[in-house]
């Protein structure tokens, strides 16, 4: 690989992206663009739905621009389109455009390639493009997505299974997979909790995190778990339909439901806690998998998109944890019951997330990627 002087210039552009319109939306993304920044000199740009005026800081070395426009009779994506071309106005010609989920950003992201003569990387944690989803899609958005990923030097799903609905969804550059990136300096092992704690953090959304299924499956080990055992329910999401759940089903003494919580409490609670658990009907690679592993704790997650390229499947063995398949508690509750019955090696686990999703190893994999797209040696 050609040694460069200087670092390379990349303008990331997110279609998700934490703002004052939604405090966690896309920050995953953040994390990919904020690892990036550590190898790279880059700049984010962002539409959010906000009252019109644009907010320029440097977080973690990146610069972020945000653009707040308030909604219009225009469509929204056009809306994203119309504000990212004009920011390009007077914007630096950078190395590299890196456009974050190609919907809306893409379409801005295709023109801005070709305007400046320079390549497009995608990456992409949208399940959208999974053969199940994309009826959903409307026809105008489904355009798009194929003529903005069309445009692409590089594709790079979270997942292998993303990248392969993604090829089926019309689109045909390289692709490779990287996964989501984890704060390995967060996320440490401690001591923990007695007696057990399980967790579940997401959205709350229950179409795709079935919380409800969980709940029940729940129900139907406790009596085999632990004494004392308790599941606590995390999430960005309404936590109050999973607390009646709960007290509807008699859970009410061992499971305990709340809001959003800081990141750094997230990495206390995982540390403490016995087991991370998803119950999904839909993902393709939820960054709480490899947070748990980097705070040395196992997962019971479900076996649905690219889950299995990381979680082994039950009942391999496995110090990670399993996966089972979705829409079946009694093998999910078979499995936590086993899973309850051996400590973890929290500092393998740790190891083991630091190697694959550590905010190095995600640079580099970018870094490697960046290089090849620019054709260097």
């Amino acid at each position: 690989m050609t040694e460069r002087s200087t670092p390379l210039r990349v303008l990331h552009l997110a279609s998700w992206y934490p703002s004052d319109a939604h405090g966690t939306l896309g920050n995953f993304v953040q994390r990919h663009v904020e690892a990036v920044g550590t190898v790279t000199r880059s700049e984010v740009w962002y539409v959010a739905e906000g009252r019109s005026r644009v907010e320029r800081r440097t977080v973690r070395g990146v610069e972020e621009c945000i653009v707040y426009q308030p909604k219009s009779r225009w469509p929204w994506g056009l809306t994203v389109t119309r504000a990212l071309l004009r920011l390009a106005r007077m914007a630096e010609r950078p190395d590299v455009l890196h456009v974050h989920v190609l919907y809306p950003a893409g379409v801005a992201a295709r023109w801005l390639a070709r305007r400046w003569g320079i390549p497009l990387v995608v990456t992409e944690h949208w399940t959208a493009y999974h053969p199940d989803q994309r009826a959903r899609l409307p026809r105008a958005r489904r355009w798009a997505m194929r003529w903005a990923g069309r445009g692409a030097d590089r594709l790079c799903p979270v997942t292998e299974q993303l990248g392969e609905s993604m090829a089926g969804f019309g689109l045909n550059a390289p692709i490779q997979a990287i996964p989501n990136v984890v704060d390995t300096s967060l996320f440490q092992p401690q001591a923990r909790a007695t007696p057990p704690v399980l967790l579940h953090i997401s959205s709350l959304v229950d179409d795709q995190k079935n919380v409800t299924g969980m709940l029940h499956a729940f129900r139907a080990v406790r009596d085999q778990l632990p004494a004392g055992t308790t599941l606590d329910i995390i999430g960005d999401g309404d936590p109050r339909p999973h607390a009646a759940t709960a007290a509807a089903l008699g859970l009410g003494d061992s499971v305990r439901c709340s809001g959003e919580i800081p990141l750094s409490e997230v990495a206390h609670r995982m540390a403490r806690a016995r087991a991370v658990l998803l119950f999904s009907r839909y993902e393709n690679f939820p960054c709480v998998i490899p947070e748990a592993w980097a705070a040395g704790t196992p997962v019971l997650v479900t076996d649905v998109g690219g889950i299995r390229e990381h979680v082994p499947v039950w009942p391999s063995p496995s110090d990670r944890g399993w996966c089972t398949p979705s829409e079946d508690p009694g093998t999910w509750g078979t499995a936590l019951v086993e899973l309850l019955q051996h400590a973890p090696d929290a500092d393998r686990l740790h190891a083991h997330s630091e190697a694959h999703f550590s905010i190095a190893a995600i640079a580099q994999a970018y870094l490697a990627v960046y290089h090849q797209v620019l054709g260097h040696g």
